[in-house]
């Protein structure tokens, strides 16, 4: 039975500790952006990966099921290794995905360990050269397996030396995004961003040597608006501050529109902050192109439908402030992020250069395995 259709695997009281802790903080705000959730949820990982070493634990339970299953004659042995540890990371992230629904970076930093660990099966359970079985006839003919299973550490380092290397790619997101600034900005071009963002702040200040003037659209958060175009100009560049009322009316002018999303969701949609559907809806209008910053740990095989996941309020004050006197009488509804639909972004930039909404399923294949897009 695949780790996917089980029941839920229930957790030490060690990890359930450290899951209560890395929900805190990011609750409490002493996390912020999804980098650094994206960082911690590997952390996190990484810390339950290693305890799982412990042999009157995890493996332990492992050997009783695989010497169980040697005296009752099964030949499904070659699994139970690598789906314990897969169903342990998975209740991870559905305790996670509970918590904290809206936080679409620590779910899919568990599905990428999700599928490493799936990768190391062939090699630890058959002994096999090849790939993770994305061939249905290799699944179905390929012989199972009597030989005990290997030693826990033929798994567990593979993975660790991956989990190495996926924190080496978060560390290098940021600045593999920016270095393709000048490919996609040029000289006397008019951009336009909406609100304020470090990621689209560094991508833009990368494109300061190209001489473009920058339209700057307030967002809900204005403080932080005025402190990012202060920066930019500071950094060189032309910025001029408008109001996000004013964004259909500038837009014919507009030669292009960089936005930085929250998510980039199955299907080539993207998950941006509140207002960002109005902006992408008059770049459609004229035929603006729009580029969506969105390294890969923003992808995520959501779809539109799962709006659980989207439909996050925020603070009735960023809609209405509280001095104002109809404050008290008034029921505010203040969304937190808005749907953007695919024929509304031209490409998505990430760690691997540009790449169209309607290539985001092949992103999407390459990191995730298809059994783990539910968790």
């Amino acid at each position: 039975m695949p780790p996917s259709e089980g029941p839920g695997k229930e957790l030490d009281a060690k990890c359930e500790e450290l899951i209560v802790k890395y929900v805190s903080d990011i609750r409490s705000g002493k996390l912020e952006g999804s980098l650094n959730i994206a960082m911690s949820t590997v952390s996190l990982l990484e810390q339950i990966i290693s305890d799982s070493q412990n042999p009157t634990a995890l493996w332990m339970d492992v050997q009783i099921l695989v010497t169980r299953n040697l005296k009752n004659g099964s030949t499904d042995l070659d699994d139970y290794w690598h789906s314990e540890l897969c169903s342990t990371i998975r209740a991870v992230g559905r305790q996670i995905l509970r918590a904290l629904p809206q936080e679409l970076a620590a779910t899919n930093m568990v599905r990428r360990v999700l599928r490493a660990i799936r990768d190391e099966q062939p090699s630890n359970a058959n002994q096999s050269g090849e790939g993770a079985g994305e061939s249905l006839q290799r699944l179905v003919l390929a012989p199972h397996s009597r030989a005990a299973p290997a030693d826990n550490k033929d798994l567990i380092e593979p993975v660790r030396d991956f989990i190495a290397e996926l924190r080496g790619e978060l560390d290098s997101s940021t600045q593999s995004v920016c270095g393709q600034a000048r490919e996609h900005v040029h000289a006397d071009e008019l951009v336009l961003t909406y609100g304020a963002s470090r990621l689209a702040e560094r991508f833009l200040r990368a494109a300061a040597p190209r001489r473009y003037r920058l339209l700057l659209a307030e967002s809900s958060d204005v403080k932080e608006s005025h402190a990012m175009a202060a920066r930019l100009s500071a950094a060189g560049v032309n910025v001029t501050l408008v109001s996000a009322a004013a964004v259909t009316a500038l837009m014919s002018r507009v030669n292009k529109v960089v936005l930085c999303v929250r998510a980039a969701l199955g299907g080539g949609a993207a998950l941006g902050g509140a207002g960002a559907h109005a902006v992408t809806l008059a770049a459609h209008h004229y035929s603006v192109p729009v580029l969506a910053l969105a390294p890969l740990y923003k992808l995520s095989p959501l779809h539109a439908c799962e709006q659980h996941h989207f439909n996050v309020p925020d603070s009735a004050h960023s809609a209405l402030p509280y001095l104002s006197s109809e404050s008290a009488l008034a029921r505010v509804v203040a969304p937190r992020y808005d749907f953007i639909p695919p024929n509304h972004i031209t490409l998505f930039i990430t760690n691997l250069g540009g790449s169209s909404p309607s290539y985001v399923y092949r992103l999407l294949s390459e990191l995730y395995d298809p059994s783990d897009y539910q968790l």
